[in-house]
């Protein structure tokens, strides 16, 4: 019933690509889909440990290479090869490509997806050319948090941190940067409450000595006063959720609910909010919370491309509950540029499936289901950043 294979895609979070000329192995394709799982093993390789990965041992590569993301990027890999859905047979074909054009290869990848924008969260100093990787128009997070503990150390009051947080952002956001990316919800191991100016003053002596409550009451006047520079600036604040598969993630509280006691205050309720990386168990609290709040946004990276396989589930779930102009369609990319090829790929053969059953349930339209899917591949984010969509 429906082709949108055509359809432009926005992708709202990435990180940085590598197109040099290189060729890589399976194992390194495969590895760059998993996070975190380097703290859980030891620091010493252990016996039989792969040589070109760090602690990776035999076991623990095949285990690797059957996570079901992979099965499905070699599959759709050797359709555009035209090779055996193997592997090495995929990996052999790619580094053809990559050795004679590294750039070139990345750029068709995302003109056959028809990629048109990225949203990168990434260190460097805006107009830095190592982002001149991507090869699509791209814009800009600024990263909150290294700047704050820059200005903790470096200020002598929390008077002085405020301001000169204040100028620091308006002077980025005036460089091009479009947002700001916040872990929050990882750095506040108490339930994010109001800070007041007056309760960070008295608490900044002992942040700058590292106490970690005084460091959350600090931080969270800081972030308390981003979102309301939000409101008058016009841009928004990314705040990453959810465990991305780190166990390093599973001991936090990243649940989006965790946002309520600050959007109750009638301060923030203009403020505008992207919650990074909708994946299990907190998707269906993201949509929630932008089902309750109008100020509130939510991104599916991570569950694309990592959970391919049941994108068409996630994708009921989530328009069901949330307002389908507060969707938006991201990849955590990072490394390689098959993980935003491949996302948009599952992101418009899902929702085919999803808006074409919609469709014969007599639930929407066909003029509604193609409205909502290119809400979710590109308009909402070009809306949501003030941005050309012609």
């Amino acid at each position: 019933m429906f082709n949108f294979s055509s359809m432009p895609f926005f992708d709202n979070h990435t990180h940085r690509i590598n197109i040099e000329n290189r060729e890589i192995t399976p194992l390194q394709l495969g590895i760059a889909f998993v996070h975190g799982w380097g703290p859980i093993n030891p620091t010493d390789r252990p016996l039989g440990a792969s040589a070109e990965i760090e602690n990776c041992t035999p076991e623990y590569e095949y285990h690797v290479m059957n996570m079901g993301v992979m099965k499905v990027l070699i599959n759709q890999l050797a359709e555009r090869f035209g090779c055996e859905p193997d592997a090495e047979a995929v990996i052999r074909e790619r580094n053809k490509l990559t050795l004679r054009d590294g750039y070139g290869y990345a750029k068709s990848l995302y003109e056959e997806a028809n990629i048109i924008g990225e949203v990168v969260d990434d260190g460097a100093p805006f107009g830095d050319p190592v982002l001149t990787c991507f090869p699509t128009k791209i814009y800009r997070l600024f990263q909150m948090d290294p700047y704050f503990r820059e200005l903790l150390s470096s200020c002598s009051s929390y008077s002085e941190l405020n301001k000169t947080f204040d100028t620091g952002i308006r002077n980025r956001l005036a460089e091009g940067f479009i947002g700001i990316k916040s872990h929050v919800l990882e750095l506040c191991s108490s339930p994010l409450r109001i800070v007041e100016d007056a309760e960070a003053e008295k608490s900044f002596a002992a942040a700058q000595l590292n106490d970690p409550g005084a460091f959350e009451t600090v931080y969270l006047a800081i972030f308390q006063h981003v979102l309301q520079m939000t409101q008058e600036l016009n841009f928004t604040v990314h705040i990453h959720t959810g465990c991305t598969g780190n166990p390093n993630d599973l001991h936090n509280c990243t649940d989006p609910y965790m946002i309520e006691p600050i959007m109750r205050d009638h301060r923030y309720y203009a403020s505008r909010i992207v919650f990074l990386h909708g994946n299990p168990p907190d998707f269906g609290h993201d949509a929630w919370v932008c089902h309750a709040y109008p100020n509130v946004w939510m991104d599916l990276g991570w569950s694309l491309p990592w959970l391919s396989m049941n994108m068409e589930s996630i994708l009921e779930e989530v328009l069901a509950m949330a307002p389908h102009s507060k969707i938006l369609l991201g990849t955590g990319q990072h490394d390689h540029a098959e993980m935003s090829w491949l996302a948009a790929k599952i992101a418009k053969s899902s929702l085919e499936n999803v808006m074409a059953n919609q469709v014969k349930r007599g639930l929407l339209s066909e003029k509604q289901a193609i409205e909502t899917a290119e809400q979710l591949l590109y308009k909402n984010a070009f809306r949501l950043y003030g941005l050309d969509s012609h």
